[in-house]
């Protein structure tokens, strides 16, 4: 029964006299190494490196031993209580006090989330040993206490004691209580041979204190490393008998817990952790007489001394000097702040290189400057990862771990890991809230945590569906009935479908899982918001199986099963309401079961492509296992109690954040980086600590239901608790202190000039100590390697070895050829050096990358992105190598490829499809080669506006109320504005909106009602909608011409140089032969011509368009095409019509609000034959923008906008020729852009993807321009 400590401060080795007392107990007894989790793995490294193993020896915690002892009592099998659950104890220890005052019961039946607050401190309670007793006879005994201190007593006090009835009613022991338990049966253990040793604690908890007392009486020895200054628990100084001093009445100075809650030479101390823990270890040796005491002091000197006290009732009544012990450091300055930090110096010392401090701008810069060094440190002086550390305070840190990848460097974040981010947790509250929400919002969140199966079961479906036509089968009758069909029957039935690759040569069950055309999680979130779902009842409507572009009917519909079937599982969780606890948390096991939760979280195959995978596999596998527990824990203590639902889940949810998980390095070299006040370090050369500033060093505790004051009172009656805000300042400095004494070479200390929030910032008070010690200590800044700046140039060119990483050398390269893009033609010394600067990097480039050979190519005269120029007339393509090569290569047999994968969807054609080729030609490439589709915003643009506008005025209703009302006018004496008064327009607007079946209406008004527009954007488009009809009234009174042919589609087969379409009325093909032949295979040219009006023989063309728009004869010139003649084509070969029957072809802007009718007259091409008729020269000007003379002929200044039917079947044919040669171009797959005003063809395709990915306009201006007048045009193209 020997309780001895060792006394130190931080470095002189006592972890290594340690190990020196095992190797000499380790032989005749058991040995058991106390010390934090987070420090096993590495005592357990050191025992390795000492004696070969670890052998008899382990290393444990207090968990860890309480788990040993309780197994060899035999009482392993008491139900203990998982932390997890003790919301649901604390509710119900609540809700049974519901009728009492008690304000702390109330908060929590009001807000559950406040059992946390209530729970940390009746768990500080039990930690520290202050029973249920205890409270009642302080509240009983002090009868003077202050009104609010007392009745917060009362009310925990009365909480407390229901909390503790509840355990005792089940039998059950929180973890407190099961130690406690633990040390009441400990008497019946012999452990008269084990010796513990207790290494890397800096503070115990009271019970803790209690178990340490009962294994110092019933084991030989018991050690406890403290890191202090011996000196302060003696009444002399101990260097006097190291220099051989006899001296007499050596006393020990013993003092207690109510000392060092008193005194200010304890409390106010930076050693007060470490006080708190000698007066303890003295309250033990007090109250149990028959324990040997002793305390082994650590005094450096020159080397660190050693000497033993035998202390019996304060008295030393021996001493030993021992054998020296070798300290940490090698450094003089570490070892020199690990002796003097603490002390009251006043002397100053010199520095060497063992400590070095980092001042950076900001957070960012100041952990690539760590990353640096340590690149730095491998290289220079070949230190490994395993031998550095980096400590730190922030948390905030933690989220720029990915930047040491960028170095190659490998660092281990040794924490417990919260898991309220883990997938499995996310799922688990998106089940728990699935009918709390917006439905669309909740689905998505649940598939995107790749939990749900979801793609599996669609596979499954789609399979049945194929074979057997039933899409309800389950997976195990599904595989037993595909087993007995016959491989023929599976073959003719894959053929038929499009669902499946058809071309698969294996039909097992498992490889038509894999040969299904799967829709993705990405599809859903599309079709989704394609389909403008936001209830699930969106999901039950028609439209959402109706075929998209890229999506079959069939596809949408097996879609359609799985939502509604996976819904409908998640949905039952939340369905009923007071249900027990087992009943809830069976519909949770049962949505696990379906999503097979386990397949993906608990696999153990082992097969893993990299050391991530095997890492988020470990975690995923803690994970699971620690939520199945969970959930257990609560079937077994709560499965019969019954709870509101929305009560469940919020208990639930308190237990499911709190659980953790622990990472384990995943190789052995690796850089261990943790937080200051849990890392205890050992054997590492290099050290960096970061994030010291003062806005974590110190921090500030924040206060808890039982306040500071509250505890100063509590001490007064020798009842102690956590320490107080005051003391838990003082602590931080001992924080610092253990932060800064841990490295043996040296020391990085680093802070930056920004916090988290980017303020101003400064560095910790702590630093200043360190500057007075070494006032020859100047602080380093961050690499300007890491800020590109053009003040540095020379620097960049001097230092060029500075360079330590790709990221570095790709970072400034980037920046150094943008400067020169910038100022390559200003002719100014920085293009000079600019120059030279490019030239040194690229020379340096196969430095980084040696095993890549370096290319020649002929000089050009400009640097562009592929090629750069160097000394010797030579050019190197370095940057390829650099910037990843962007050129897609297109071959032959790629071609072939393509077009006969495309074939069905590549030729078919539209208006739309050929202007983006004319637009941009990079952007076709990249929209209808690569089939990359813009992403669209649901939104009211003028794409859904214009479908609304089309449906309403191509509902027969409207055309016949247009024709019945035109009929009545006398146009002659008609104003404009009566129009709309004379005739029920808005009426009859609002019964075709309001009572359509008509898609395009019903998804606007969906989409309206969605968007939350309290029906203003609504009431503007009907508002135009009467516009809009009052114009049309208009023009038939005045033409008689009738909206015949609504939204008409066309499509004109081109094949051997002939074009093909059916005749609408007789269903024959009519037939246009080519004017010359066409390289280009067989095409099929769709569209949809918005209107066509009727009057005897002769058409009108109309296409309505959103804004203003006028027919110009530039682009037919050229090259480009026109939609109106296209139209023109399709409407002679659709109605066997020639030019001449056609009065014109025109755009009608879409009605705007403010604007008088005759504004919104036609624009476009008219024919002069029709036009200059008698019964339509005077009306042509009101209906058209063609201005008509007396004489009968077409006004000069809109001569180009009037052709002859001859004139017009000339521009027919021009623009169809126009036509031919774009697809000749795109079928020939260029897509470079010389003929386009681009500076670069790189850059140019770069801003297209930019533009593409968000919405903007791609186009490019084309180099051509047309210097024809209009006038001087029309004469040049009708003479071609």
């Amino acid at each position: 029964m020997n309780l001895e400590l060792l006394v130190g401060p931080s470095g002189v080795g006592k972890t290594n006299y340690i190990l020196d007392d095992i190797e000499l107990n380790r032989k005749d007894n058991k040995i058991i190494v106390l010390t934090p989790e987070q420090n096993s793995f590495n005592f357990e490294k050191i025992l390795c490196d000492k004696f070969g193993g670890t052998f008899n020896i382990d290393v444990m915690n207090f968990s860890s031993l309480t788990r040993r002892l309780a197994k060899q009592l035999g009482i392993d099998n008491l139900k203990r209580l998982g932390d997890n659950i003790k919301p649901f104890y604390f509710y119900k220890a609540a809700k049974n006090l519901e009728n009492s005052e008690n304000f702390l019961v109330k908060r929590i039946l009001q807000d559950a989330s406040f059992i946390e607050v209530v729970e940390e401190i009746i768990n500080e309670l039990k930690e520290y040993t202050v029973s249920i007793n205890t409270l009642e006879e302080y509240l009983e005994k002090n009868s003077n206490l202050e009104k609010s201190h007392r009745e917060k007593l009362e009310a925990i006090l009365e909480i407390y004691v229901e909390y503790t009835r509840l355990l005792k009613e089940q039998s059950t022991f929180d973890k407190v209580d099961y130690i406690t338990e633990l040390l009441l049966y400990l008497k019946y253990i012999d452990l008269s041979d084990y010796v513990f040793y207790v290494d890397a604690y800096y503070n115990f908890t009271a019970q803790e204190y209690n178990f340490i007392e009962k294994l110092a009486k019933k084991s030989k020895k018991l050690i406890i490393s403290v890191i202090s200054d011996a000196n302060r628990y003696f009444n002399f100084d101990l260097s006097q008998l190291i220099q051989g001093y006899e001296l007499e009445k050596m006393k020990y100075n013993s003092f207690y817990l109510s000392d060092l809650f008193s005194k200010e030479k304890y409390k106010l101390d930076i050693f007060r952790k470490s006080h708190e823990i000698i007066a303890s270890m003295n309250e033990i040796v007090k109250n149990n007489q028959d324990v040997n005491f002793s305390l082994v002091a650590f005094i450096k000197n020159e080397e660190v001394r050693v000497l033993k006290f035998d202390i019996k009732d304060s008295v030393v009544e021996n001493y030993s000097i021992l054998e020296n012990q070798n300290g940490r450091f090698i450094g003089i300055s570490n070892s020199i702040l690990a002796e003097k930090y603490y002390k009251n110096f006043t002397a100053q010392y010199e520095t060497d290189d063992s400590i070095e401090i980092i001042c950076a701008k900001n957070k960012e810069l100041e952990v690539k400057q760590v990353a640096r060094e340590i690149v730095k440190l491998k290289e220079e002086k070949n230190i490994d990862h395993k031998d550095i550390a980096i400590l730190y305070r922030d948390n905030i840190y933690e989220n720029y771990v990915n930047i040491f990848k960028d170095y190659n460097i490998e660092v281990h974040l040794d924490k417990n890991i919260e898991t309220s981010n883990h997938r499995l947790v996310k799922f688990i509250q998106e089940v728990l809230n699935f009918n709390d929400g917006n439905f669309k919002t909740r689905l998505l969140n649940l598939l995107k945590t790749r939990l749900t199966n979801f793609e599996n079961i669609y596979r499954q479906k789609v399979i049945s569906h194929i074979l057997l036509d039933d899409t309800s089968v389950n997976e195990k009758q599904l595989e037993k009935l595909i087993a007995e069909l016959d491989v023929d029957t599976i073959k003719e039935r894959i053929s038929k479908s499009n669902l499946i690759v058809s071309s698969t040569t294996k039909f097992s069950y498992n490889d038509l899982l894999e040969k299904v055309r799967v829709i993705s999680i990405d599809d859903v979130e599309n079709i989704l918001n394609e389909k403008l779902v936001n209830s699930s009842n969106d999901i039950l409507k028609d439209y959402f199986v109706e075929k998209t572009i890229k999506y079959s009917t069939e596809q949408l519909q097996i879609c359609k099963e799985v939502l509604l079937e996976f819904s409908a599982k998640v949905s039952e969780v939340s369905m009923k309401d007071n249900l027990q606890v087992k009943r809830y948390v069976k519909k949770l096991v049962d949505v696990f079961d379906y999503c097979k939760i386990r397949m993906y979280l608990d696999k153990e195959d082992g097969d893993y492509d990299d050391i991530e995978e095997l890492k988020v596999d470990s975690i995923d596998r803690q994970v699971y296992k620690k939520v199945l527990e969970y959930m257990n824990d609560i079937n077994e203590n709560f499965g019969i109690d019954k709870f509101e639902y929305q009560k469940f889940v919020t208990l639930f949810n308190a237990g499911l954040t709190t659980i953790k998980y622990r990472s384990i390095p995943e190789i052995n070299n690796s850089i261990i980086m943790s937080t200051m006040d849990l890392a205890k370090v050992e054997n590492k050369k290099v050290v960096f600590v970061i994030g010291f500033n003062k806005d974590v060093l110190p921090v500030s505790k924040s206060a808890g239901l039982i306040d500071d004051k509250d505890k100063e009172e509590l001490i007064l009656r020798d009842i102690f608790l956590s320490p107080t805000k005051e003391a838990a300042l003082i602590d931080e400095e001992f924080v610092a202190y253990v932060a800064l004494t841990r490295a043996k070479d040296k020391t990085y200390i680093c802070y930056s000039l920004l916090d988290k929030s980017f303020k101003e910032n400064f560095a910790s008070p702590y630093l200043s100590t360190v500057k007075s010690l070494f006032p020859q200590l100047e602080e380093k800044q961050t690499s300007k390697i890491l800020e590109f700046s053009i003040s540095d140039y020379s620097y960049y060119l001097e230092n060029f070895s500075e360079i330590v990483s790709d990221k570095e050398f790709n970072y400034l390269f980037s920046k150094v050829y943008r400067r020169f893009m910038e100022v390559k033609d200003s002719k100014t010394k920085e293009v000079e050096i600019l120059v030279e600067l490019m030239i040194k990097f690229l020379e340096n480039y196969q430095n980084l990358i040696s095993s890549e050979s370096i290319e020649s190519y002929e000089v050009l005269d400009e640097l562009n992105d592929r090629i750069f120029f160097s000394k010797d007339n030579s050019i190197k393509n370095y940057l390829s190598k650099i910037i990843r090569d962007y050129k897609f290569e297109l071959n032959e047999n790629t071609i072939e490829e393509f077009l006969e994968v495309k074939k069905d969807t590549f030729s078919k054609f539209s208006i739309s499809k050929i202007s983006d080729f004319e637009r941009n030609p990079y952007q076709f490439f990249v929209k209808r080669v690569l089939g990359i589709a813009e992403e669209r915003d649901i939104d009211i643009d003028n794409l859904v506006s214009g479908r609304f506008f089309h449906a309403v005025m191509a509902d027969e209703r409207i055309v016949n109320f247009i024709a019945e009302c035109g009929s009545k006018i006398d146009i002659e004496v008609q104003e404009d504005e009566d129009i709309a008064r004379k005739f029920k327009i808005k009426d009859i607007v609002r019964d075709v909106v309001y009572n359509s079946d008509n898609k395009d209406i019903l998804e606007t008004l969906k989409l309206i009602e969605l968007l939350n527009t309290h029906k203003y954007i609504l009431i503007n488009m009907l508002q135009r909608l009467e516009i809009a009809i009052a114009i049309e009234i208009k023009y038939f009174a005045l033409t008689k011409f009738m909206p015949t042919f609504l939204e008409k589609p066309f499509s004109l087969e081109i094949e051997d140089n002939i074009i093909t379409c059916e005749n609408i009325e007789t269903g024959e093909i009519n037939k246009k032969e080519l004017l010359q032949q066409y390289n280009i295979p067989p095409i099929r040219f769709v569209g949809v011509i918005d209107r066509v009006d009727v009057l005897d023989k002769n058409i009108s063309i109309i296409d309505y368009k959103s804004s203003q728009t006028d027919f110009t004869l530039d682009s037919i010139e050229l090259g480009f095409i026109s939609q109106i003649l296209t139209y023109a084509l399709a409407c002679e070969l659709m109605f066997d019509k020639k030019s001449e029957d056609i009065l014109g072809i025109f755009y009608r802007e879409i009605a705007k609000l403010g604007k008088d009718l005759k504004t919104y007259r036609l624009r476009g091409l008219a024919n002069s034959d029709l036009i200059l008729k008698e019964d339509f020269l005077e009306i042509a000007p009101e209906v058209m923008y063609v201005r008509t003379t007396k004489k009968g002929a077409i006004h000069g200044a809109d001569a180009h906008k009037a052709y002859s039917s001859t004139e017009l079947e000339k521009l027919v044919n021009k623009n169809l020729h126009n036509v031919m040669c774009l697809l000749e171009k795109i079928f020939s797959f260029d897509y470079s852009l010389y003929n386009y005003e681009v500076a670069n063809q790189y850059l140019a395709e770069k801003q297209t993807l930019f533009n593409f990915a968000s919405n903007n306009d791609t186009r490019l201006d084309y180099k051509y321009k047309v210097a024809f007048k209009p006038k001087e045009l029309k004469e040049k193209l009708l003479k071609e």
